[in-house]
């Protein structure tokens, strides 16, 4: 939920897609997109809703291939990180550049990891969304 309102405040927040930065429309669409996932997610998985397991996989697939497309499109995240550089008053280009365009590669790597070992955490606890079928209340415990 809190990812959720995170995404919301950066609504108009510019995003690396298609070899370079969007703006506008497209990056509304685009944290619309997680803003609604993020909190059908969160609502999902705190009242245990059968419909939650299943997408708790639905968005590890989202984000995934949301990570992948950005670290093979190396164009639109130098691009990106050209631009948060530049709010910072760092000169993108330089040696360093090279560094932390890997960083970017390895956190992005790392991020989806992450959403994997959760989805792999909710496979293994599936019958708290199965139990909470039957009784149609939360599971306590």
């Amino acid at each position: 939920m809190v990812s959720a309102i995170v995404e919301l405040f950066s609504i108009r927040s510019p995003v690396p897609l298609f070899g370079s930065i969007r703006g506008g429309p497209a990056a509304a669409v685009y944290h619309l997109v997680y803003v609604a996932l993020y909190f059908l997610l969160g609502f999902g998985l705190y009242k245990a809703r059968p419909w939650a397991y299943r997408l708790v996989f639905a968005a590890t697939a989202v984000y995934t291939l949301d990570r992948l497309v950005l670290v093979l499109d190396t164009r639109a995240l130098e691009a990106y990180l050209a631009a948060l550089l530049g709010k910072y008053g760092v000169a993108a280009g330089g040696p360093e550049t090279g560094l932390i365009v890997k960083v970017g590669m390895l956190a992005a790597g790392l991020s989806a990891a992450c959403w994997w070992g959760f989805a792999g955490y909710a496979f293994l606890r599936r019958e708290y969304f199965q139990r909470n079928r039957q009784s149609g209340s939360p599971v306590k415990g």
